[in-house]
């Protein structure tokens, strides 16, 4: 039973993670708030299991995908575990999960500039491997393929001065009304009322009259009704960012 820091895992998971099994372990950790057996709070450095749900599963043109879910357990609730199972391929039944924000970004000449803000993941993560390669995000496969690119830092300054616009295909539209609807490759990933008499919204509004939006995405970003956090992404390598341009 391999031991990271506090949390135990199983060996097996390390044939579908390779190298990158020690960040999952510790960004798995990381996320997790409460026990999934007992729903106690998780407490620094106490012992920890991490028990992982693979699932299997062919695309008719042979590629195999892998969806990962995961959970955290006290040590004395819970050994680690892994549980691998096939199932028949169909297009895997996603939960897309978002937040708005708004950021300043200071020019050169001293002036402020509203920068809208769309972070995006879906759940779960799912990722995909062709002639027994290794294992791809597959969200963050499509976002670069379409012109995204990967931020290896959650800085909001750095991500603010990296982000190039991406290309054509991806656009966004907001209308009068105040919807918003992000399109990818020609198929509508997220889409939202917002209301130009509520202060939220109407910053937000007036903040995407700058004709972009600044897209943040990938996988194990948290998104809760707490807030956004981008580390974990970052420290995985599954952060991406790019700059869509508004389109009325």
């Amino acid at each position: 039973m391999p031991v990271t820091r506090n949390v135990a895992w199983d060996r097996r998971l390390e044939s579908f993670k390779g190298r990158d099994t020690t960040q999952y372990v510790l960004t798995a950790a990381s996320m997790a708030s409460a026990c999934a057996a007992c729903r106690g709070p998780l407490e620094s450095g106490e012992p920890l299991s991490l028990l992982v749900n693979v699932t299997e599963s062919t695309a008719p043109d042979g590629t195999s995908y892998v969806t990962f879910t995961d959970c955290v357990c006290h040590r004395r609730c819970s050994d680690p575990g892994l549980n691998v199972q096939r199932s028949q391929w169909v297009p895997n039944k996603l939960t897309p999960m978002a937040a708005r924000m708004v950021l300043t970004q200071q020019s050169g000449n001293g002036q402020e500039r509203l920068v809208p803000v769309l972070a995006y993941t879906l759940v779960p993560v799912v990722a995909f491997r062709e002639n027994d390669g290794d294992l791809t995000s597959a969200l963050v496969s499509i976002l670069l393929f379409h012109g995204f690119q990967l931020a290896m830092s959650p800085d909001y300054a750095g991500i603010l001065e990296d982000a190039v616009e991406t290309t054509a295909s991806c656009s966004f539209t907001v209308t009068r009304q105040g919807l918003i609807t992000l399109s990818i490759g020609g198929r509508t990933l997220f889409g939202e009322q917002l209301h130009p008499d509520e202060p939220e919204g109407a910053l937000w509004l007036e903040a995407a009259r700058g004709g972009h939006v600044l897209v943040i995405s990938g996988d194990n970003l948290v998104i809760t009704t707490n807030g956004l956090d981008i580390r974990h992404a970052a420290a995985q390598g599954t952060l991406v960012i790019g700059t869509v341009p508004i389109h009325a």
